[in-house]
């Protein structure tokens, strides 16, 4: 078979994404002649072998982490206003990548597949503290507004450091890193806000106090009245 082999250099600015796009359109102008076939190699080769690894391996991550929060918390429904947070932070993804001028590729999905561990942590520490006050007999309205109280500093700061480290990257004039780092920052900044509002509402109508704690109430009360 004789081949042809043509080789391109991108411009500043440019993603190997964004020239293939300008590519098909104009192939779907002027097709190439009957029996020209057309094989990618460079870096929208490397992009694909690296998402088919990506999409191969990301159910054994997700099961790993389902398996450390069933072990953390023994709950399906905690898990669950956990995973929440997740959907929380896509609603932000897209946005950031848009306004940013960013394509969405593998470095694009990269930064999705690792916002996932970090905004989950928010939903954590949150749920944890509502744990640890409805165990000493807190009410679950009460035991929220502490959460949220206790810790909304930290989930904040945590949120800015973690943006101030990805800012360099997001403004590099390298076409590798800025999809990703656009990613998590606005994917990460969506979450906090979103999971602040919606996991203490979510917590309030799901979660209610140990069947232990409330019986311990109870026998307080009886022993008091006596």
């Amino acid at each position: 078979v004789r081949v042809y082999t043509v080789t391109a250099g991108l411009e500043d600015g440019y993603s190997f994404s964004q020239v293939l796009d300008q590519m098909y359109s104009g192939l779907a102008e002027t097709p190439l002649p009957a029996g020209v076939r057309l094989e990618l190699g460079g870096d929208s080769e490397g992009s694909g072998d690296a998402n088919s690894a990506i999409f191969t391996t990301a159910p054994v991550g997700m099961l790993l982490l389902l398996f450390f929060l069933l072990l953390q918390f023994n709950s399906f429904r905690r898990v669950g206003i956990i995973l929440l947070t997740v959907p929380l932070a896509a609603v932000g993804v897209f946005p950031g990548l848009v306004f940013s001028g960013s394509p969405f590729g593998f470095q694009s999905v990269l930064g999705i597949i690792a916002l996932v561990g970090i905004v989950v942590n928010n939903a954590i520490v949150l749920i944890d503290v509502v744990d640890q006050r409805l165990a000493e007999g807190m009410e679950i309205k009460e035991a929220v507004a502490e959460a949220i109280v206790r810790r909304t500093r930290p989930i904040l700061l945590t949120t800015a450091t973690t943006i101030a480290g990805l800012l360099p990257l997001a403004f590099s004039s390298s076409t590798l890193w800025p999809p990703m780092a656009w990613a998590i920052i606005s994917g990460l900044l969506a979450s906090t806000v979103l999971t602040l509002l919606v996991i203490p509402a979510v917590c309030r109508l799901a979660l209610k106090a140990p069947a232990s704690s409330s019986l311990a109430i109870e026998g307080h009360v009886q022993t008091s009245n006596e």
